[in-house]
């Protein structure tokens, strides 16, 4: 549990915070006396500094620098500190409420709202594609792409579109596939995704080979493709903003940029970041309250967008430690809400 401190050495620790956001730059005592009306000497502001880095809310990366904070300090500020910074929300509701009149799809709304958080935080930002329970298969079609590959599009009822390109041992004729494509949508379509087990899949896959001339290796790739796309092992996490990081002076180190680089590079690495704990509405890790090692030099704002009462998906914003928590917090609450309405109102 975090010991509370005395007024003073809140108002100091939260100048030094609010300085070191801007800067980027170790905070001494004369800096604060002169930016912030703190109402004591610069002495006097050194002893309380000094205390705080006993406490372990701050500490000095060079003998003669002045003080940064720690990832104890951070959180104090998240937690009992920090004053609602508000983004200019009219603006962020109006942008996001665009993107939801213009969208071609779930997808695309998930996609457009990656983007959107990303340019408003200036981080690098992921969001999940929501995981429904209740959804049916609206639309199911095989296309021919070349003699080898077909292209499988699968669209739910709440506009949800998957296609995966699947490649085959034999080539199949516009017959077959026409055949195929009237089998699937009088076996799929309408069907409930809970529906779409493996006892199903067996039965179906034993009617068709009875009725066409087609090798069991085709059906067992269009009936594991069209299990992935109905029940993915993975959901899809859409990522954005990432050359922001680049902006960030704590990334200088080449080394340690290409760490965060490559971890982001990989969907994995990204679901372990974006998972929240205790199923919270809202979780922001700090430094080393993140597990993964690479991350210990950035913090993760991490919120649900749900249908109701159930979480469906999660919004995530990656930055420094030196963010800019009240904005990126107030920003992805937003983009919450917004994105939890409209995929309420897609999946009506």
């Amino acid at each position: 549990m975090v010991k509370n401190l005395d007024e003073r050495k809140k108002k100091i620790l939260h100048a030094i915070i609010q300085e070191h956001i801007v800067t980027a730059s170790p905070v001494g005592s004369r800096t604060l006396a002169k930016k912030y009306d703190l109402g004591v000497s610069s002495a006097t502001i050194r002893n309380e500094m000094a205390d705080l880095e006993e406490l372990g809310y701050l500490k000095q990366p060079h003998t003669s620098a002045g003080r940064i904070p720690s990832d104890k300090g951070y959180r104090y500020y998240v937690d009992i500190l920090m004053k609602n910074k508000g983004v200019n929300s009219d603006k962020l509701i109006k942008t996001l409420s665009e993107i939801a009149k213009d969208r071609q799809g779930i997808n695309s709304i998930v996609s457009s709202m990656t983007t959107m958080l990303s340019e408003f935080t200036k981080y690098a930002t992921m969001i999940t594609e929501p995981e429904f329970k209740n959804i049916k298969i609206s639309e199911v079609q095989l296309m021919k792409v070349t003699h080898n590959k077909l292209l499988l599009v699968m669209v739910t009822d709440n506009g949800f579109v998957s296609d995966k390109l699947i490649g085959i041992k034999e080539e199949l004729n516009k017959r077959k596939i026409r055949y195929i494509n009237n089998f699937l949508v009088n076996k799929i379509e309408g069907k409930n995704i809970t529906q779409l087990d493996k006892e199903f899949f067996e039965e179906i896959e034993k009617e068709l080979i009875k009725k066409i001339n087609l090798s069991h290796h085709i059906f067992t790739i269009i009936n594991k493709e069209i299990k992935e796309l109905v029940n993915p092992e993975d959901v899809k996490i859409y990522i954005g903003g990432t050359s922001y990081i680049l902006d960030q002076p704590e990334f200088n180190d080449i080394e340690y940029l290409k760490k965060v680089l490559n971890v982001l590079d990989h969907e994995d690495t990204l679901k372990k970041i974006i998972k929240a704990e205790k199923n919270k509405e809202l979780e922001v890790r700090i430094g080393h309250e993140n597990e993964m090692e690479e991350m210990q030099r950035c913090s993760v704002v991490i919120a649900n967008y749900s249908i109701g009462d159930e979480a469906v998906g999660k919004i995530g914003v990656l930055g420094p430690t030196r963010m800019e928590y009240p904005r990126v917090i107030s920003t992805v609450n937003i983009v919450s809400d917004i994105l939890s309405k409209i995929i309420s109102e897609v999946n009506k």
